[in-house]
């Protein structure tokens, strides 16, 4: 028990020395480090011993000298292997130094016959622990030659008479070495089977796993990687030294990991399957900016169980004092992925649906009151019995019902405009033209409703800003709509205030107003077709929610973009960016533009309405960087 633990301790040390060509390969790492510890140690035992002798004896002769450096051949084999990796060469070095020392001592040095046995004997020993069987052969003649040479026969004299007086050594001495052949032959021969039993499992092992695509690994209770089994990791552009140890855990997303390490501490103490979804990093992936480098993290299937441990036939005992974590990881990204399209696409469909019902809801809504009162007033001015004789009442009834039609003609304006927008087949046609002009227009036409809902229309911006090339059409259907919202959402006495502020090769137009605000929850649906913030049947205002969604639209056709940033009961500001030319190639092409959302934490955050454009402008730069 003492000398496998102290060898099990020395395995760390060792390990620097065996190739890292078989570090994947538990067998032949074994191997390397059986032939690498005794050999040392010899070397290291004559290293030390060679003081004492220059103490006792004094310089050495070049007899001497050279036994020496032939006791020094098993560390030359030891480097040779830490070298190339190629154990039969090592072997075959160290099996040379020890029949080259016997021939040494025997030739050179009277009285240590029996040395050069023993040497002979563990050069015979070390030939049964390789394959080659004729380095068995090689050794038997050699240690017969100098038994012979022992019992004083000269092998090369043709003189037969000599042989008498060793005969009785001979005839000992030949079936023992004979036997002894013969069991390193079996030896070799039983090692040889075993190696092609273990090389044929480790293939059908490779193969296997090769085939079904799975990475399999063994694990300790830290999680560490001990040993990888199949070239399949190779697949996802791993290496080795990428799983290895703790290098498969720092690839473990990092919110998975804590439910990795219970994983394999439950395989530990239930000896159980068990099974989780990991996300592993498998790449990585330059970001949309280029400055650095974002994880690809693909969905692993990951499957635990404890190894059964490896028993002895004979004794029916446990030889394998660890037993490892078999951990089996199925890449299960397409069928995640698939999931996630599928339940992406069902939430899609649901809020289609309850978007339709809602805009069901709301243009039955829209479209029946203007038609109610058209049907109304114009059966009553048909019926000679209801129609008014005052003039002045037939001409209000006529308006009313004027207004009624523009009011359906403009519903449905916009719903076709939405259709067109989505299927593509809108298109713009840039011009140049005064935006402060513009803006005037559209506030002169809102100015009425505004003073009807008592609430201030502010107009703060310079009349000598460059001109924009844009459509104009669009842009006026842009403003109509931002200014009728905020005025319709602001209460009686609130205010709204119109700022244009250049911006670099960009127009920043804002409407911000004093009204009842947005929702943090409902900002992110704003710009959806047919939603209405807090929207329900019997809603306070009126509207189909295709406003905002035509905006988006059209703005994102002149490659522009949009930024609401709202708080409930504090007000909304809404701020559009167009290019100062809106002419260009890549223009024109995008469905609707992109709605960034920005939630004010407290009212100070969206500052006073009343402020100046400077203020104004300061707080835009400000929402700008949020953003970005």
């Amino acid at each position: 028990m003492s000398t496998t633990v102290s060898f099990d301790r020395s395995a760390t040390w060792i390990d620097c020395l065996v190739h890292e060509s078989v570090l994947g390969r538990p067998l032949d790492t074994a191997r390397h480090r059986c032939f690498i510890l005794p050999r040392i140690v010899v070397a290291a035992s004559m290293l030390l011993g060679a003081p004492v002798w220059l103490f006792l004896y004094g310089a050495p002769t070049a007899t001497e000298f050279l036994i020496f450096a032939l006791a020094q051949m098993p560390l030359v084999s030891v480097a040779i292997l830490a070298r190339t990796g190629k154990l039969r060469t090592a072997q075959s070095v160290s099996i040379f130094g020890w029949l080259a020392m016997a021939v040494a001592i025997h030739a050179f040095t009277k009285g240590y016959e029996t040395i050069s046995i023993t040497l002979l004997t563990i050069a015979l020993v070390e030939a049964a622990l390789t394959p080659e069987i004729v380095m068995i052969f090689v050794i038997e003649a050699a240690t017969i030659d100098l038994i012979a040479l022992t019992a004083g026969v000269d092998v090369s004299d043709a003189n037969l008479s000599s042989l008498r007086g060793s005969a009785s050594l001979a005839i000992l001495a030949a079936p023992l070495l004979l036997y002894i052949a013969f069991l390193a032959i079996c030896a070799i021969r039983a090692e040889n089977t075993r190696t092609l039993v273990d090389s044929a499992n480790a293939r059908d092992l490779r193969l296997l796993t090769d085939a079904i695509g799975d990475i399999v690994l063994h694990l300790d209770r830290t999680g560490a990687v001990a040993t990888i089994i199949g070239d399949t990791h190779k697949v996802y552009g791993l290496d080795r030294r990428d799983i290895i140890g703790r290098g498969f855990f720092q690839r473990v997303h990092i919110a998975d990991r804590p439910a990795f390490l219970k994983l394999v501490s439950d395989a530990f103490e239930r000896d159980a399957p068990l099974t989780a979804l990991l996300r592993v990093q498998v790449s990585l992936a330059p970001s949309p900016t280029g400055k650095y480098a974002e994880p690809i993290f693909n969905y692993f299937d990951a499957r635990m169980c404890l190894a059964q441990p490896v028993v002895d036939e004979l004794s029916g005992q446990a030889v394998e004092s660890f037993r490892p974590v078999v951990c089996i990881l199925r890449d299960v990204t397409a069928e995640k992925r698939a999931d996630e399209a599928i339940a992406a696409a069902r939430a899609e469909s649901e809020r289609a649906t309850a978007s339709k019902t809602r805009f069901l809801a709301n243009v039955s809504h829209e479209l029946r009151t203007p038609l109610n009162a058209i049907i109304g007033f114009s059966e009553m001015l048909a019926n000679p019995e209801l129609a008014p004789t005052d003039p002045a009442k037939q001409r209000e009834y006529a308006q009313i019902i004027s207004n009624s039609g523009h009011h359906l003609l403009e519903v449905v304006n916009t719903i076709l405009d939405m259709s067109k927008i989505e299927s593509g087949s809108m298109q713009i046609f840039p011009e140049p033209f005064s935006l402060p002009t513009l803006i005037d227009q559209c506030c002169d036409m809102v100015q009425l409703k505004a003073d009807e809902g008592g609430v201030n229309l502010l107009r703060d911006y310079r009349r000598d800003t460059d001109e924009l090339v844009a459509d104009k059409r669009a842009c006026k259907q842009i403003l109509l709509n931002l200014l009728s919202n905020a005025v319709k959402f602001t209460p009686a006495g609130g205010k709204v205030r119109v700022v244009i502020a250049p911006e670099g090769n960009l127009m920043a137009v804002t409407v911000a107003d004093t009204g009842i605000g947005i929702a943090a929850n409902d900002l992110t649906r704003l710009g959806d077709p047919f939603f209405q913030a807090s929207a329900s049947h019997d809603r306070a205002y009126e509207g189909t929610g295709l406003g905002l969604s035509v905006v988006r639209g059209l703005i994102g056709l002149h490659g522009g973009a949009i930024t609401i940033e709202s708080m409930p009961k504090k007000g909304t500001s809404v701020t559009i960016r167009l290019p100062l030319d809106c002419r260009a190639p890549a223009l024109g092409t995008s469905v609707s533009a992109k709605i960034e959302t920005i939630p004010r934490l407290s009212a100070a955050t969206g500052g006073d309405i009343g402020q100046t454009t400077g203020q104004l402008n300061e707080t835009a730069k400000e929402t700008v960087k949020k953003i970005a």
